[in-house]
């Protein structure tokens, strides 16, 4: 049986190429998010779908950026797997599955934010069903989409655990960002219970830190080379 030399073994794809990708997933769903900021009215059912109307190209497009930025995590999730094999599959296993199905319950929510529009400027429906009523069904979709979210947010931090402990255990990447990482998935497993997860809203951004630090310093430092090759050798 024959192994590859020390000098061709490397992370494939490259720790910055990770980074990167993982800059472009935040950059993505940031211009989502800005794009639908403002339209959505929580107390006000009626402000919300005539937000909606008005602005139905831009929503629509906030929503396909969602899209668009759960397919770029999912092969973000795929890269991270080839990264973090070497130190323990089976974790790593655990924590591309957990990542692939928030990813999956995040795109199940996205169907949801689709529906608004279309209850809303439909003549079929707007003949059976009062003004009130349409928006209410559309305020409907918008609090299950909400609701989905959370739910993703909990498998996220299981995934922030896992690759917490594949950070500590690996000896290529500081230990602070595994723990960071951890502090994160703890932190996140709030959302077990959403009036906890708004109670304690501030303290929800260290996972958002931890996901911003980790690709910055992949692409500015990246991982300590001879080390990984260390572990990979050892499988």
């Amino acid at each position: 049986m024959t192994h590859p030399t020390e000098e061709g073994l490397s992370p494939n794809p490259s720790a910055r190429t990770i980074g990167i990708v993982w800059l472009s997933y935040m950059v993505i769903g940031l211009l989502g998010a800005v794009l639908v900021r403002g339209l959505v009215s929580v107390n006000d059912a009626a402000t919300t779908a005539q937000n909606i109307v008005t602005h139905a190209d831009q929503y629509r497009a906030s929503t396909s950026l969602d899209l668009v930025s759960n397919i770029v995590y999912i092969a973000l999730t795929a890269l991270l797997y080839g990264l973090f094999r070497p130190v323990n599959r089976t974790i790593a296993v655990m924590a591309s599955f957990l990542s692939l199905t928030g990813c999956i319950v995040q795109i199940g929510g996205d169907f949801l934010r689709l529906a608004p529009p279309v209850v809303l400027t439909d003549p079929q429906l707007a003949k059976v069903f009062t003004v009130q009523q349409l928006q209410a069904t559309a305020r409907l979709g918008l609090g299950l989409y909400n609701h989905i979210f959370e739910v993703s947010f909990v498998l996220f931090a299981f995934f922030w655990l896992c690759l917490g402990y594949l950070i500590l255990e690996s000896g290529f990447l500081p230990r602070a960002l595994g723990w960071w990482w951890i502090a994160g998935g703890v932190i996140g497993l709030a959302f077990l219970w959403p009036p906890l997860a708004t109670a304690i809203r501030p303290a929800l951004f260290v996972g958002g830190a931890a996901e911003l630090a980790f690709p910055v310093w992949l692409i500015v430092k990246g991982v300590n080379i001879a080390r990984w090759r260390e572990v990979a050798r050892l499988q």
